[in-house]
């Protein structure tokens, strides 16, 4: 890794909305320097739309849902606190009673066959709840270091989702755009619209898609030169000082990274493997740019050979729906996404991209108490954008789970 400079913070930036405007349409005209080859005026931006199943899904609903509604589940997971009021100590999950480990052999049974789980009508009502039993599958939990988009706490080791409901949300594989990756996490569901199809997430059959790809020459150029993951993080400090709107900003460095010193920040993407400079822009000032070379692949331990492990999510065309950062020109969004060798996506190599996800997709409706859990190998996620009616919510939680090193692809496991 190489500092190419460590710059102060800029001055006579914008302090207002009608000023920041004003700079967004300024920064149209400024090419930045070293990222892209071709310029990015070049580049044909036009927004690639997902559409995330062909209406069938690719993997029947009956191979990875669990009806819990045949389990005493007050007896499951239990509140140990009689007081009527619960902290997440208090909730345990009872190993001695009969009806546990047949419904935690059920749920280890579908994840390990399918990659993918579904409890539904588990009559739970709240995260503490859903997160204890989700752990049942596998493991336990991470701490969200490094990531891209900007994330709070719901409960201990539960986070929201980190994304507009105005907003397509592309296929991805969990934090693959760092060393330490996720095996698998888990979504929860405490409340739900009253159409459970409205607001649904969707899964992608991994196996299924990477053997599509594979069968392109798109996928025969991503096997071949890997990829480039490049990643902006504006300054908080910066933002806070000129009164900026933070509508434009995905994430910050400092919440990323989990600290307010450039060098430790340094010190932390580093040991995620990422390759940092610092740079200005016109309208973030000085930004942290963090850069990740790595295979599109990554071996697979549960089916013993290489999968995707990358999508489109990781471009500016992740921002084409997203409130605030689709107004910036491209080029100014937080994401990049080029070859290995920093050759620039086409824009059909992008939409092939896209479509090969689109046609395994596997729709889960939620309602309330909902638990999925996902092998982050197996399958992609994500969900297109929703509308609410006044009355409704759909508050999902996420845990992520245990961690592994990536290896990327192995030459004997294609």
């Amino acid at each position: 890794m190489t500092i190419l400079s460590k710059l102060t913070k800029s001055i006579g930036s914008a302090s207002t909305k009608a000023s920041r405007k004003f700079n967004v349409a300024a920064a149209a005209a400024v090419k930045p320097e070293g990222l892209f080859n071709p310029a990015p005026q070049e580049e044909n931006s036009r927004p690639v739309v997902p559409v995330f199943w062909t209406g069938e899904s690719a993997i029947p609903f009956e191979k990875f849902q669990v009806d819990c509604s045949k389990f005493d589940m007050q007896k499951i997971v239990v509140n140990t606190n009689t007081s009527g009021t619960h902290s997440a100590n208090d909730i345990q999950i009872d190993h001695d009673f009969h009806e546990t480990k047949v419904l935690i052999d059920q749920m280890s049974a579908v994840f390990n066959e399918v990659g993918a789980l579904q409890l539904i009508n588990t009559g739970l009502v709240d995260f503490d709840e859903m997160e204890k039993l989700s752990k049942t599958v596998s493991g336990k939990g991470m701490w969200y270091e490094g990531g891209a988009n900007l994330r709070g706490y719901l409960e201990k080791n539960v986070y929201d989702t980190g994304a507009p409901r105005h907003a397509d949300l592309h296929y991805h594989h969990e934090m693959a755009y760092v060393k330490e990756s996720t095996k698998w996490l888990a979504f929860l569901c405490e409340h739900a619209p009253k159409d459970p199809e409205k607001g649904a997430t969707f899964i992608a059959d991994n196996v299924k898609t990477t053997d599509d790809l594979m069968s392109t020459n798109f996928g025969q150029k991503l096997k071949e030169k890997g990829l480039c993951y490049i990643r902006k993080l504006p300054d908080l400090k910066y933002f806070k000082d000129n009164n900026l709107d933070s509508s434009i900003v995905y994430n910050y460095w400092q919440t990323s990274m989990g600290t307010d010193d450039m060098d430790e920040a340094v010190e932390v993407a580093n040991r995620m493997g990422l390759d940092v400079e610092w740079e200005e822009s016109p309208i973030f000032g000085r930004y942290m740019v963090t850069k990740f070379y790595v295979s599109a692949f990554e071996y697979c331990p549960y089916t013993d050979r290489n999968l995707l492990y990358a999508s489109l999510a990781d471009d500016y065309m992740w921002f084409d729906t997203w409130p605030g950062v689709m107004d910036l020109p491209h080029w100014e969004r937080p994401l990049k996404l080029n070859f290995g060798d920093d050759e620039v996506m086409t824009r059909e190599e992008k939409q092939e991209f896209v479509d090969v996800y689109d046609r395994h997709g596997v729709p889960i409706w939620w309602k309330k108490g909902d638990i999925a859990v996902i092998c982050n190998f197996r399958t992609a996620h994500g969900r297109p954008q929703y509308g609410l009616e006044d009355d409704e919510k759909r508050e999902l939680g996420v845990v992520l789970g245990e961690t592994f090193s990536r290896v990327g692809d192995l030459p004997d496991k294609w």
